[in-house]
């Protein structure tokens, strides 16, 4: 039996392969019902090599190594990995991360002894360049979700998650806020564990700083993408954006606006107008 199933999206990431499968072997959890599924994007540097020789030193259930031609979305080849998926547990790990001894070991621990909670999280280390904070996040509340994106990119969960049809879509580049809201359109509860448990590489070729650019876009998608999960002035906040109306605009970067942002817009466009009429 497959205990939990690691899917690593790969793409150019070679560079950090040793200190990305190093932490996968630190791991206090025992490998021997573990799956790692490397699923390559077209990579150009010595990924596959680097993947090949890793699958001879992990002592795990079962490695493989999948490479596919150029998709350029993570979420695609994520979804691609966790469709050969086994495992009770399920996990997406980017290779330029790496994980505490501990972070496999307390997070399938937590959802053993929770059988009522479907998906854990932890803090995280972020690093940038030379420098490096932890990151401290709030406790899980639903509501944040609606607003912006307070779950790390990494968490852990049980399959019946992905049975239930929850896939990362290609539509929106906030690819991991819209597959957490869809969590929790199934019904999913999740959990957060007040720890710093793994570490995230800040650089130029995260696909979230890709995704920044296209912020505007990018929420009105996660919107229209769970319509049930948004109040309707909200949705029309949204479809007024990808219509380009006066009333529409991005807002801040990373924060999809409340109603009562919506309702002052409005207001604000209405007093436009009516002292152009006027005047």
């Amino acid at each position: 039996m497959t205990l939990l199933s690691i899917v690593v999206p790969n793409h150019d990431y070679g560079r950090f392969a040793d200190r990305f499968f190093g932490s996968i072997a630190a791991q206090s959890l025992p490998l021997d019902a573990v799956e790692v599924l490397f699923i390559d994007d077209g990579s150009t540097d010595d990924s596959v090599e680097k993947a090949r020789q890793w699958s001879k030193r992990l002592s795990c259930h079962h490695f493989a190594i999948e490479a596919v031609d150029r998709i350029g979305r993570p979420g695609a080849v994520r979804n691609l990995g966790l469709s050969r998926a086994t495992g009770e547990y399920l996990i997406s790990l980017d290779p330029d991360d790496t994980l505490h001894p501990d972070f496999l070991a307390t997070c399938i621990a937590t959802l053993d002894a929770n059988p009522d909670i479907h998906l854990v999280y932890t803090d995280y280390v972020e690093h940038t360049g030379e420098t490096s904070r932890e990151v401290r996040l709030p406790k899980f509340n639903q509501g944040h979700l609606r607003m912006q994106n307070t779950l790390p990119p990494v968490a852990l969960y049980r399959r019946e998650i992905w049975d239930a049809g929850v896939r990362y879509r290609e539509n929106t580049d906030y690819e991991d806020w819209d597959f957490w809201v869809q969590c929790l359109m199934t019904g999913a509860r999740f959990h957060h564990i007040p720890v710093p448990r793994y570490n995230y590489q800040l650089h130029g070729d995260n696909f979230s700083n890709q995704a920044q650019k296209n912020d505007g876009l990018a929420k009105a998608l996660i919107v229209l993408n769970n319509p049930a999960f948004f109040h309707p002035l909200v949705r029309e906040w949204a479809d007024g954006y990808m219509r380009g109306r006066l009333h529409s605009q991005a807002f801040q970067r990373g924060h999809i606006p409340t109603p009562d942002d919506v309702r002052a817009l409005l207001r604000t466009v209405e007093d436009t107008v009516l002292q152009a009429s006027t005047s």
